[in-house]
């Protein structure tokens, strides 16, 4: 079954890579210009835990201002001697209020492993919804960098959450968005 998955991913960020490379060639349609590719990653850790994630998006720009995708997640996750892989994604929305900044709203449905218990890996669905704001800085004439701050709605009191925080900071590159 986790080859399937890591298979999904591959194509997920081959997809992604083909898209970031249309732009340098002349736009054929004013309905595939409204589309757009990026995603972000992440690298954590400590002495005895690591954590790899990589996020790819495709969006769709409905006006100037408003637009809207789906994101996939993956994260690898690495405790001692026991490593996970969780996965998942949802649709989001971003809405920018100025040229530089943004408001984003997203929800994520992320499949995640618990720490094995006597040699078995319990498996969970966690529900979130993030809202916030994000800046952006535009990169050549295509390519942006973003950065955000997500709250997670859904957070609670945290009990049986993969996040250690309602908290989310992300950061990316966007193509096609401008």
């Amino acid at each position: 079954m986790m080859q399937v998955y890591r298979c999904i991913i591959v194509i997920l960020l081959t997809v992604l890579i083909s898209f970031s490379s249309i732009g340098q060639y002349k736009k054929q349609s004013e309905f595939f210009d409204k589309f757009y590719v990026g995603g972000g990653g992440g690298l954590g850790g400590g002495t005895d835990y690591l954590n790899i994630s990589v996020s790819p998006l495709i969006g769709y720009k409905f006006t100037e201002q408003f637009s809207a995708g789906l994101i996939t997640s993956y994260q690898y996750v690495k405790f001692g001697n026991a490593s996970f892989s969780n996965f998942g994604g949802g649709p989001f929305a971003r809405y920018n209020v100025t040229e530089k900044f943004f408001a984003y709203t997203e929800y994520e449905h992320l499949n995640f492993a618990l720490s094995p218990q006597g040699g078995n890996q319990e498996r969970r669905g966690y529900n979130s919804l993030f809202a916030g704001i994000g800046y952006t800085e535009p990169i050549g004439d295509i390519m942006s960098f973003n950065i955000s701050a997500l709250y997670n709605v859904f957070y609670g009191d945290g009990v049986n959450s993969p996040y250690s925080s309602p908290l989310l900071f992300r950061v990316g590159l966007v193509a096609g968005l401008f």
